[in-house]
């Protein structure tokens, strides 16, 4: 169902975008996020559907209304993200900080969005910036992993979310992405020991581990097979 939802409101925004006049696109957006029960996102769509979307948001000069503006753009930005709004989320999260809202959530969240948009370049200095801000934030570094996953800097991307685990030692992505990175590098012993540690903190989702692209070499190994279905028949 999220998914549909999500190619719903990105065919809506794109058609938005193509168009002059999109008032009654807006509309049928936010009566879309309304039964997706998308509340907030869908009143921020309505208002956009009743003042226009290129009005523009200047921020306050005064510091104090700067730091308040910030967090609202910041909180708006989260909403939109919620509801595959990334476009949105994105202008959000960059007023928000241009207000003064320089938190390591605004770049983390930023950098976030930016990966579903595949501006990945982008996302990367925020992710960055995240974790120069708050260097314990474990989540960060699973999203540095990602984002720099590539065949020539596998190894990055490995011990990005080795230190996600060393920050939170139960981060079930950490442990999973872990044994994507060495499924990809052909390391089967390190793979699955990665991917029995993910099922041993609560990885669940099977189906997707049964086809997920980066574990197909994994896959070709019996003992996959069975570690999976020890953990599934649990």
């Amino acid at each position: 169902m999220e998914d549909l939802l999500r190619d719903k409101v990105c065919l809506l925004r794109d058609q938005i975008r193509a168009t002059r006049d999109g008032a009654a696109l807006y509309r049928e957006l936010s009566d879309l996020l309304f039964r997706a029960g998308k509340i907030s996102a869908a009143m921020n769509i309505l208002e956009k559907s009743l003042t226009g979307p290129e009005n523009g948001h200047e921020a306050p000069k005064d510091p104090a209304q700067r730091s308040g503006e910030g967090k609202w753009l910041f909180d708006r930005g989260l909403e939109y993200a919620d509801a595959y709004l990334y476009e949105d989320a994105v202008e959000c999260f960059q007023q928000a900080l241009l207000s003064g809202h320089e938190t390591f959530e605004a770049h983390y969240c930023l950098a976030g969005v930016l990966k579903s948009l595949a501006r990945r370049s982008e996302a990367l200095d925020h992710c960055r910036r995240a974790t120069e801000l708050n260097p314990r934030f474990a989540p960060a570094y699973i999203l540095l992993g990602a984002l720099v996953k590539d065949p020539e800097r596998l190894d990055e991307s490995i011990h990005a979310c080795k230190k996600a685990v060393l920050l939170d030692p139960d981060c079930v992505a950490a442990y999973y992405d872990l044994a994507c990175y060495y499924s990809l590098q052909g390391k089967r012993e390190q793979a699955l020991a990665a991917m029995e540690m993910a099922l041993c903190k609560g990885f669940s989702d099977f189906a997707w581990a049964l086809k997920d692209p980066d574990l197909e070499t994994l896959r070709g190994y019996p003992e996959f097979s069975l570690l999976i279905k020890s953990y599934r028949t649990a």
